[in-house]
């Protein structure tokens, strides 16, 4: 036994691929993964065919379909079936790192950016009048958000 969904690694060793959640981490995470990945991959081959949005040549399309969707599908495949705790090089508690108190401090530092920006933003707009639509204020209150978001935790980040 290399590892259990209990986070138990009992021999010690783990891989650079990981072990699958279930049945014991008997399996490699990876090995377990590429059947789904590639079962996934041909149902999308599949669709696009039956929708006939494959192109002139169906079976051309599909197959090209197949190959482009392969990896990312046995990648999320992946990710669903691996025991992160059997994995070489992943933190014990991913929760409780460095980069996780960075990452909560620039969206709380964000989460109040925007609300001030927001808020003297609207009323900004509400006393002069000024009718703007809605699709360039949100976005612009996205970038807003984005921004601040990042620049926190780049400064975080530096701070360490």
């Amino acid at each position: 036994m290399h590892g259990g969904t209990d986070g138990h690694d009992i021999t010690g060793s783990r891989s650079r691929w990981g072990r699958t959640t279930f049945d014991d981490g008997r399996y490699p995470a990876l090995w377990a993964a590429t059947p789904f990945g590639a079962a996934a991959a041909l149902a999308i081959a599949a669709a696009l065919v039956l929708t006939d949005s494959a192109g002139p040549r169906p079976v051309v399309g599909a197959v090209a379909a197949f190959v482009v969707c392969l990896w990312p599908c046995v990648g999320l495949a992946w990710v669903v079936l691996v025991d992160r705790n059997t994995l070489r090089g992943a933190p014990a508690d991913p929760e409780h790192s460095v980069e996780s108190a960075w990452y909560d401090r620039a969206a709380g530092g964000a989460f109040t950016d925007l609300l001030l920006i927001t808020g003297l933003g609207t009323a900004g707009l509400a006393i002069s009048g000024t009718d703007v639509s809605a699709v360039p204020a949100l976005g612009l209150v996205l970038v807003v958000a984005m921004g601040s978001f990042g620049l926190r935790y780049q400064l975080a980040r530096r701070r360490v």
